[in-house]
């Protein structure tokens, strides 16, 4: 009887793995990525910050209206709301903007990952990043990646004119 389980549990992880393996693509990943770090992870690290340090050591002031008013989940979901949501809808409208979306992710994703090291940093009190450096190398960033992928976007659908 348990061997049958067995066989049945894995039949059932073999066909998950086929199912996502199949419908989930690089984009998918960056999503989650920015999900987890751009959205949660910054959020979290923010409200952590905000709750030790007080409110003004958050840089954004519209991060701190929100935190103030409707706490963390307000946080997340304000970021969902603003960010990825409007991503998501841009991906499925511009058919052609499969990598220039990768690059914008991609983005997001590193100005996340720097967001939450400040934030811990200043929780540690220890020297980091200020809001501002970490806004230009986002846009330094985000030109470079958003320009390579507009190159790969008009490569691959035949196009050859980059502007």
């Amino acid at each position: 009887m348990s061997e049958n389980r067995d066989d049945q549990e894995s039949d059932f992880f073999r066909l998950l793995f086929r199912y996502v393996s199949r419908k989930l693509n690089l984009q998918h990943f960056l999503y989650f990525l920015v999900f987890v770090t751009f959205d949660i992870g910054d959020a979290v690290t923010a409200v952590m910050m905000m709750e030790s340090k007080g409110i003004g050591v958050e840089y954004n002031p519209i991060a701190q209206n929100i935190f103030v008013n409707y706490g963390l989940s307000g946080l997340i979901a304000a970021k969902l709301l603003f960010i990825i949501v409007p991503l998501i809808i841009a991906s499925m409208v511009v058919k052609n903007s499969y990598w220039f979306i990768n690059g914008i992710l991609v983005s997001l994703t590193i100005v996340g990952l720097m967001a939450i090291q400040a934030n811990i940093q200043k929780l540690a009190g220890l020297p980091h990043m200020s809001p501002i450096e970490i806004n230009f190398l986002y846009l330094e960033v985000l030109f470079i990646l958003i320009i390579a992928g507009t190159i790969m976007d008009n490569y691959f659908s035949g196009s050859r004119n980059v502007y």
